[in-house]
């Protein structure tokens, strides 16, 4: 069976905010998945595509590889 492609790709955003008041801020690390769409559709704000990933890892980290990316192939032994 061919594996489908993902619709989006799940990453962590950091969400800290510094509430009224105070002099620290508050953690607050959020999950979010990012609709994935391809480089001529997408409009590299709310979507990621191969031609806008680079700016979304400035600010998230990605908890799993994105479509385009090849997967590393075990070495024969």
């Amino acid at each position: 069976m061919a594996r489908k492609n993902p619709q989006t790709v799940r990453a962590l955003t950091d969400c800290s905010y510094l509430p009224p008041g105070a002099q620290v801020p508050e953690p607050r690390i959020d999950e979010v998945d990012i609709p994935i769409a391809s480089a001529d559709t997408c409009m590299h704000e709310d979507t990621v595509c191969p031609d806008c990933a680079w700016q979304w890892q400035v600010d998230h980290l990605f908890c799993e590889r994105f479509p385009w990316q090849h997967h590393p192939r075990p070495h024969d032994g």
